[in-house]
Parts: structure tokens; sequence; C-alpha cells
């Protein structure tokens, strides 16, 4: 059984399975405000007396916690991830979600001859699902180096003005883009 929602969730631990010996109770897990940090609790089966009354002491400490601590979003709503620290030392355009890196022409089948291109990730495509992993590229040797890097830059900048109106809006932008409105 699992209880999920973006404030918080309660999930049932059973370590290990079918015994009655190790972990078995219900926990709870929050976010903490900071990115990619939660704070954990575990209701055991053992100190609560069963299975049944574990979860509604679970139920009411995570509800408990609500009411007293608002919901404040950890930027995990959104489609992508807003870097508020430095970016990492790798990150070589100073944007996130832009990189450089190359690959090889299908026809290549010995992998001599690399391309080098400039990438925009994004994870909402074109059709609105959300959660995807996609991203263009722009060949340094069709547009050169800068070219193909502002383009990439310029690219990611507008899918996340999109992204941060919505599915609906990114619909709209794709399609733009497509038509060749930003070229």
């Amino acid at each position: 059984m699992r209880k999920f929602d973006k404030f918080g969730s309660i999930i049932r631990v059973d370590k290990p399975k079918n015994s009655v010996k190790g972990t078995h109770g219900w926990q709870v897990r929050f976010p903490t405000g900071v990115p990619r940090k939660y704070h954990s609790k575990l209701f055991s089966d053992g100190k609560y007396g069963s299975r049944g009354k574990a979860l509604v002491a679970a139920e009411e400490y995570l509800e408990e916690y609500r009411q007293t601590h608002p919901y404040t979003g950890t930027g995990a709503n959104r489609p992508y991830w807003p870097k508020e620290k430095p970016l990492f030392k790798n990150n070589t355009s100073g944007r996130t979600g832009v990189y450089r890196t190359h690959d090889y022409a299908k026809t290549d089948k010995e992998k001599k001859h690399k391309r080098y291109y400039w990438g925009a990730f994004y994870s909402i495509d074109g059709e609105g699902n959300q959660g995807v992993r996609r991203h263009e590229r722009w060949y340094v040797h069709e547009w050169g180096e800068e070219l193909a890097k502002q383009k990439a830059i310029a690219f990611r900048e507008m899918w996340e003005e999109a992204a941060d109106k919505g599915p609906e809006a990114v619909k709209d932008f794709f399609e733009a883009y497509r038509d060749g409105l930003f070229d």
C-alpha cells in the first residue's frame, strides 16, 4: 500500500518479507523544503500493537505535520530543476540543461568521425507529455561553435519560459518552433 501526494507519502516497509523478525511498519516521508532532502519516520507494528494501529498513527503524524508546516514546494513540481547553486564545474555552457558533446553518424560503423554538437535538454515534449527525456541538437559543423551554442541556450530559455506556463504553452512553443518562427 502506498499513499502519496506532492507533500508526503506513507509506504509499507517489510524487511525481510514474511518474517516476524526484522523491520515491519509504515514509513512517513515528506520533503523538507531543501531540494532532494526528505524527513522520514517509521511507525513500527510492534511499537503500536498492530499493522492497522501503526498506519493510523502514521496518517495522523503526516496530517499534523501538514497543518503545522505549510507546503512551500521544492521546485520538484516544475518540469525542470532551476539551479540556485553554482553550476557544476563541467558545465561549459553556463546554462542548466545546455551541454556540448558528440555522436557518430549512423553510417559510421567504425566510430571514427565524431560529430560535435550543442544540445538542449527538455522534459515536456511537443505533445505535452511530462517526464520525458528529450533534447534538440545543433551540430557544430553546420552552425559553427558559437551559433550552435547560442541556439541551444536560446531554445532552453524559451522552453523554460513555456514550461513555467504549463503543458499547453509548451505545445504552442513547439508548434511555433517546428514552423521555424524562432530561426
